[in-house]
């Protein structure tokens, strides 16, 4: 029952951080102001009936949140659910390969770049379409957004699906290797069952808890590296819009920043219920 009250109740008040943490321009000394804070939300909650709260200021000009969202929203829907869904279900399935490949090498590789931070793996990608363009004179992907009109969309798909899917991969793989260490893999291998018969309908559903227990997590990788992701590629997505106007020549702009929040929000609610859809249908399919 106070689960919704207190996740908007969050939300306000993570917001009210730049609006109550303030450096002092004299000595740059930080100082709390709690007034700050208590008009912010008092001015956020009266300006939702007047539909004050939905208008912020880009530069001097004011726009309707409304009217602005519905694009960027589009914009990190289409990498998050494509990340998401292609990212569990892919590093589901090579997990498994990993778990039972002779070839544990490509383990070891696998575990080499999940030390990289996200950002190097974007900048690398970025650099060797860069220096393969160089050399050969082809530009095999965009590397980043130059327009609205022509965005760049495979390397920054390839971006969302490959830092989450490595988590998922290594997770699998683990879980997997535990299921067969389990007294009722060596019960089925003495009953003469085939390795893809164990793998998939006696290892892989004693794994899905554990892939569902993690989705949080997952969706954490993937969202966290959203702003990554839409800077570094120049995406016109939720992120970049909420952090390019946080502020305006006037000062800081909560309103606008809680109701950027709530968008994101309410993205990653949409993702984490089709990937629960996902996990569900894959349950359908391997267990009996």
């Amino acid at each position: 029952m106070l689960v919704v009250p207190g996740f908007l109740l969050s939300i306000l008040l993570f917001a009210l951080a730049p609006a109550v943490l303030q450096a002092d321009l004299r000595d740059g000394t930080l100082h709390f102001h709690w007034a700050n804070g208590i008009s912010s939300i008092r001015n956020y909650l009266q300006g939702i009936f007047s539909g004050e709260s939905f208008h912020f200021l880009a530069g001097r000009t004011e726009h309707s949140f409304w009217e602005q969202i519905g694009a960027y929203f589009k914009v990190s829907f289409f990498y998050t659910v494509i990340g998401g869904v292609v990212g569990l279900t892919g590093g589901m399935f090579l997990g498994v390969y990993f778990a039972i490949s002779r070839y544990r090498w490509m383990r070891r590789i696998l575990e080499l770049t999940s030390i990289l931070p996200d950002f190097v793996i974007v900048l690398l990608l970025q650099f060797l379409v860069v220096y393969f363009a160089s050399v050969t004179g082809v530009a095999v992907f965009q590397v980043a957004s130059v327009s609205t009109d022509d965005p760049a969309i495979a390397l920054p798909l390839i971006s969302t699906i490959l830092i989450p899917s490595n988590y998922m991969i290594r997770n699998v793989a683990l879980q997997m290797n535990n299921a067969f260490a389990e007294d009722y893999i060596t019960f089925a291998r003495a009953r003469g069952l085939g390795k893809s018969y164990i793998v998939f309908f006696h290892a892989l559903p004693n794994v899905l808890p554990f892939i569902k227990a993690d989705l949080h997590k997952f969706m954490g990788i993937l969202f966290g590296n959203l702003f990554i992701f839409e800077y570094l590629y120049n995406l016109n997505g939720v992120t970049l819009f909420v952090f390019s106007n946080a502020f305006d020549y006037s000062g800081y702009q909560y309103s606008f920043v809680v109701n950027g929040l709530f968008t994101l929000s309410a993205l990653y609610f949409i993702v984490y219920a089709l990937l629960r859809a996902a996990i569900f249908g894959w349950e359908k399919v391997i267990v009996r």
